[in-house]
């Protein structure tokens, strides 16, 4: 299972708080997943995709938490129960203000580290034994401003990186999935120079 953070309703579409929206479009589009099914508390899919050069298809669950940010295990965990997915076979994508715009962060059982939709996944699904891929946001320069920031859409000269960290996404599920955490990490966890 694939779950994206972010918030629903246009006026938080390409919002620094919605980059795992925008990186789960990104890997739907990458799987050939033209259609989300929608229930009140979640847009899902469900493909089924030879991957690893497997003989079977794996079959992959990509999820949009509809409940907005902070109460995104609200979402999540009902699926999993569904499907009886494991949390290790859950990798979610966020937005993390602790690395520059650009950066990406492939972690595994790491605390929430005030991310309020990790910790709302942490306490509705069993833990924080769960993948993440955290996108680079940067942070505000102000501790009072950080609602705003999150809230905000990356400048014009941030958006070229963050097209390209998008782009990067299904890369990174597919290492994850066919070659394991610590491949994913050296191969995607690299500094990102700061101008």
């Amino acid at each position: 299972m694939i779950a994206g953070l972010g918030n629903p309703g246009s006026e938080y579409e390409e919002t620094r708080h919605n980059v795992g929206f925008m990186a789960l479009d990104a890997i739907a589009h990458s799987f050939k997943v033209h259609r989300f099914n929608h229930n009140r508390l979640a847009n899902w899919a469900v493909v089924d995709l030879v991957l690893c050069d497997a003989p079977e298809p794996i079959r992959i669950v990509l999820v949009k938490p509809q409940t907005f940010m902070n109460s995104s295990g609200v979402a999540i965990a009902p699926m999993m129960k569904e499907r009886n997915t494991l949390l290790e076979n859950l990798i979610v994508i966020h937005d993390e203000m602790d690395l520059p715009v650009g950066a990406v962060r492939v972690s595994f059982n790491a605390t929430a580290a005030g991310h309020n939709g990790v910790r709302s996944i942490a306490d509705n699904c069993g833990g924080r034994g769960f993948v993440r891929m955290r996108v680079g946001i940067e942070k505000p320069r102000s501790k009072d401003g950080v609602i705003d920031f999150v809230l905000s859409r990356f400048s014009r000269s941030e958006w070229p990186t963050i097209i390209d960290v998008i782009a990067q996404s299904p890369a990174v599920v597919r290492t994850i999935v066919c070659d394991g955490l610590t491949a994913a990490q050296a191969m995607f966890n690299h500094k990102v120079a700061r101008d």
